[in-house]
C-alpha cells in the first residue's frame, strides 16, 4: 500500500490506482466534470511525488497546455498513482 495525501488527508491505496478512483471512494475536495481529459475540472497540483505518477498522455497534456497550467498540475481523471504522492486542489 502507498500513501496519497490530498489536501492534508492521507489515504492508503494500492499502486496502480487512478486518482479518479481514489477521489470517488474518499471524501476529497477534487471535483470531476467530463472524466475524459476534456474539461479540466479535476485539476490537481502535485506538491511532492510527481515521479510516482503516470506520465501525462497527449489528451491530458493538450488540456493542460490550453489552460496554461504549470508543470506541476495534472488532471486527476487521467493520473495513476505508483508511489507516495501529495496533492492539492489546483486554483
Amino acid at each position: 500500500m502507498i500513501t496519497v495525501t490530498i489536501a492534508g488527508s492521507s489515504i492508503e491505496v494500492a499502486a496502480g490506482t487512478t486518482m479518479q478512483h481514489i477521489c470517488d471512494e474518499n471524501d476529497t475536495p477534487v471535483t470531476f466534470g467530463c472524466r475524459a481529459a476534456r474539461c479540466g475540472a479535476c485539476m490537481i497540483k502535485v506538491m511532492s511525488g510527481a515521479d510516482n505518477l503516470s506520465p501525462a498522455e497527449p489528451d491530458e497534456r493538450a488540456v493542460l497546455d490550453v489552460l496554461a497550467m504549470s508543470p506541476d498540475c495534472r488532471l486527476a481523471c487521467q493520473t495513476t498513482v505508483h508511489g507516495a504522492v501529495t496533492i492539492e486542489v489546483a486554483d
